[in-house]
């Protein structure tokens, strides 16, 4: 759960944003295992907004870390099937999506320990109360759980990695192609994703 307001409406955006190109493409190109993809990217944009809001961050948490964890298995397998001696830009995609459905299960999972840390209470009148704004005169204080903020730190330092390796590649076609294209496009949505992600996974720390 994300408790500033404004960077909660920030990453709403971002998520609705790329939901809504993974859809697209999904509609418009590919083949039918590529739409398969990003139909699970939409899924996990949807989710990503959900998680970010308190009243919806834990709605069918069973079912959605079973499907996300489905979904890392279907990328690890695409990636097992491109993968052998023909290592290239596909294969490394199929890792990073599995890294992506996979950290999003979890987190989905993880949640409710996250937030057991976290203390919720009213700032007290005429002092000041070390914590987190939620935006509608409660704050959040405290920590989450070791165990979990280790996982969550290690998957945010990777969502950024593979976050800003995905903006440079885009960057790098863009100027290339001299024109914006669908790849360009799909690694520009990809980055954003990892990057937002790694704004969550810091959040449950």
């Amino acid at each position: 759960m994300i408790a500033e307001i404004g960077l909660r409406w920030i990453l709403t955006a971002v998520f609705a944003a790329t939901g809504v190109f993974c859809a697209y493409r999904c509609v418009r190109h590919g083949t039918a295992a590529t739409r398969v993809s990003d139909a699970l990217h939409v899924l996990m944009c949807a989710g990503m907004v959900a998680m970010a809001w308190p009243a919806a961050m834990t709605f069918a948490r069973i079912p959605q870390t079973v499907l996300f964890a489905a979904a890392a298995a279907w990328f690890a397998g695409a990636l097992v099937l491109r993968g052998g001696a023909h290592r290239d830009h596909g294969s490394t995609s199929h890792a990073h999506h599995a890294l992506m459905m996979a950290g999003m299960a979890w987190m989905v999972f993880m949640m409710p320990s996250a937030m057991s840390g976290m203390v919720m209470s009213a700032p007290e009148h005429g002092g000041e109360h070390a914590g987190m704004a939620m935006g509608d005169g409660m704050t959040m204080s405290g920590s989450a759980p070791p165990h979990v903020a280790i996982v969550a730190g290690v998957l945010a330092l990777l969502f950024l990695v593979a976050g800003t390796g995905r903006l440079a590649r885009a960057i790098d076609f863009g100027r290339a192609d001299h024109r914006p294209n669908l790849r360009t496009a799909g690694l520009a949505v990809e980055s954003a994703m990892s990057l937002g992600m790694a704004v969550m996974a810091v959040a449950m720390i």
